[in-house]
């Protein structure tokens, strides 16, 4: 996601104290309104429509450690204690509705349906709401199983046959390990079975495959994926290197001349080669400014003119001031090292342990599953050598999956865009029936006997119904289903399937450092974000729904941001309301805060924001925050 230009105003803030809780955090509360009375002779309220903000100022006492100074928080009122609370009469408590019946429905979904063993990998903690959950991915079980082994043939010969040959007996034999040699595999061809031509090395219908290839360096020839899982049970990759054989992204410097402004590139342009996204880069370091300046040459647009001298032409270019380098990626969104999907099946439980990825054009990691069970642990994203980016994009991203996510313990950097994306699809709803509609956005994922949650246009739950059957599938994007008898649906604007809903997550013990773009993205409920250090031009992390423009987030509901060690001060830019360090917003209407609840309850604890040169915390249409012993600049 990227942000849209725009005038970036001053939220108006709500001074937190350095513990206890924001009860309730309400959209436009009379709390609010008497707030703003009592401050009418400092500032004026500047949204009328967003939700009030929690937001931790840099360097004022009542936000460092110690204490001290105004630690004052309105507290709240008989009128501002939860809706379930209003509901209840006696000891007969009413029906939930709206937000406060979709939390409800996401804390059912706290534990994993998979038990802690100590032949599993898995994460515990306790959520916002005070109740343990946790993560749960298997290890294949290999035991009594063949071990099939593989060497790099010799003088560089292509790899592809060797591997599928080998992946083939694994599948027939039902499991075991595969050990690959240490040494150089290069894969100059495409895969030749389950959907030939399509990837480097496909692994399909895999059950309780261990690959261990620790010492291993793969080599992608082709302009294609590296990697491509599908319908596999309980299968790890560990320890093998693998990278791009193309070069993929540059340096350059830009030049301001009577006839325009030109962009001069450090190397040749790589044969086949596109310019894509120019961007300042940080010359003499491997890091990059907080700037909205930028130049993106999107699929079907004009490429710039090339003048000759390695030097290019281009009205996009006029921002940029004369002499300033930059970073150039050579792709758009297009091969992935790692792309986990369906196909005919599902994937659950799928690791990748001490994996090395040094060279993507699209996105490192990319998990689009209805499965549950994926870790990503001990794992390196860094460019190679003469790579600027080792990801053009996103280093991690999750469009969709089932549940139990656990990214831990992992080494990020050189980074594009966002380092770690755990996101979930909302669908528009059209063609409204009784008992049926037709949902967009990527509904080929979704499948007879889903549950799919429904909402209005304001973002407000309305119920749940299960898909009978599919009526429409001509469409990969937009499908028509029929749903059992339920709730009416009759004021559906939006809907998400809750088999695509990652509702446990933990990114535990990273290190993000040294990218183009925002740190960390949870836009699911159940999550932790705990002990992680990052060192990022743009917001650290950002919890976020978005119906209408983006299409994702499915709330952070539940989620607890603890212990994190940020070394960076900024945070976006070009939106038209404030962003922090870490900052939880929810939007329906474009760049527009929801005047509807979106998240909550949220616990930020304990996190060091190290050199802030903005609010540290800024929280929108969010229900219930607790921050406490958080320590907002020196």
């Amino acid at each position: 996601m990227n942000g849209v230009p725009g005038k970036n105003l001053p939220a108006t803030p709500v001074k937190a104290t350095n513990s206890g809780p924001m009860s309730r955090v309400s959209p436009v509360t009379k709390t609010r309104v008497r707030q703003e009375k009592r401050r009418v002779a400092m500032m004026k309220l500047r949204f009328r429509t967003m939700t009030a903000a929690l937001c931790l100022l840099p360097l004022i006492s009542a936000c460092s450690s110690g204490g001290g100074g105004d630690n004052t928080v309105a507290s709240a009122t008989a009128s501002d204690t939860t809706a379930i609370k209003e509901q209840a009469v006696g000891t007969t408590p009413q029906p939930l509705t709206g937000f406060d019946a979709w939390v409800q429905r996401q804390y059912a979904d706290t534990l994993s349906p998979i038990n802690i063993a100590s032949t599993n990998l898995s994460q515990s903690w306790t959520g916002a709401n005070g109740k343990i959950a946790d993560v749960v991915v298997q290890l294949p079980k290999t035991a009594g199983k063949a071990t099939v082994a593989v060497s790099p043939p010799t003088a560089g010969a292509d790899a592809t046959p060797v591997l599928e040959a080998a992946l083939l007996k694994l599948r027939t034999q039902g499991g075991g390990v595969l050990q690959v040699a240490p040494g150089e595999y290069h894969f100059k061809t495409l895969n030749k079975i389950d959907r030939p031509g399509i990837v480097h090395v496909m692994l399909s219908r895999l059950n309780d495959v261990d690959i261990q290839g620790t010492g291993a360096t793969f080599i992608f020839e082709a302009k294609v994926d590296g990697f491509l899982i599908q319908d596999c049970n309980r299968l790890r990759i560990k320890g093998i290197t693998m990278r791009d054989a193309q070069t993929l992204s540059g340096t350059g410097r830009m030049h301001v001349t009577p006839n325009g402004t030109t962009l001069q590139l450090d190397n040749p342009l790589p044969p086949g080669a596109t310019i894509n996204w120019v961007q300042p880069m940080n010359e003499g370091s491997h890091t990059w400014p907080l700037s909205k300046v930028r130049a993106i040459f999107n699929l079907g647009m004009a490429q710039p003119t090339d003048l000759g001298n390695r030097t290019y032409a281009s009205s996009w270019f006029a921002p940029f001031a004369d002499n300033q380098f930059v970073s150039i990626r050579y792709t758009y969104y297009t091969s992935r090292s790692i792309y986990i999907r369906d196909d005919v099946g599902v994937n659950n439980d799928i690791v990748l342990d001490g994996v090395h990825l040094g060279t993507s054009g699209g996105l490192a990691v990319l998990v689009r599953s209805r499965g549950r069970g994926f870790a990503i642990v001990n794992s390196t994203i860094a460019a190679d050598p003469g790579q600027v980016f080792s990801s053009n994009y996103d280093g991690i991203h999750f469009v969709s999956a089932a549940g139990d996510v656990l990214i831990r313990n992992n080494k990020i950097s050189h980074v594009g865009d966002d380092q770690i994306n755990v996101r979930s699809l909302v669908h528009k709803v059209t063609n409204i029936t009784t008992d049926g509609a037709t949902l967009s956005n990527e509904a080929r994922l979704i499948s007879a006997g889903d549950e799919v949650a429904f909402f209005d246009a304001n973002g407000v739950y309305i119920g749940k119904r299960f898909i009978s059957a599919i009526v429409d599938s001509k469409s990969t994007d937009i499908r028509s289903y029929t749903f059992a008898p339920g709730v009416s649906i009759a004021q559906a604007a939006y809907a998400r399937d809750m088999q695509m809903t990652p509702r446990r997550v933990a990114v535990v013990g990273n290190t993000m450092v040294d990218s183009a773009g925002r740190g960390v993205l949870i836009q699911v409920p159940n999550a932790l974000v705990q002990n992680n250090t990052i060192r990022v031009p743009n917001t650290a992390i950002r919890l976020f729904t978005s119906y209408q423009q983006w299409q994702e987030g499915a709330g952070a509901i539940n989620v607890r941001i603890s212990g994190n060690t940020i070394d960076t001060g900024g945070a976006e830019l070009g939106h038209p309301y404030q962003f922090g360090i870490i900052t939880a917003s929810g939007e329906v209407a474009t760049n527009q805060v929801a005047t509807t609840f979106q998240n909550g309850p949220v616990v930020i604890e304990n996190n060091r924001f190290t050199a802030p040169t903005t609010s540290c915390i800024m929280l929108y249409a969010t229900m219930t925050a607790t921050q406490t012993g958080n320590t907002c600049g020196s």
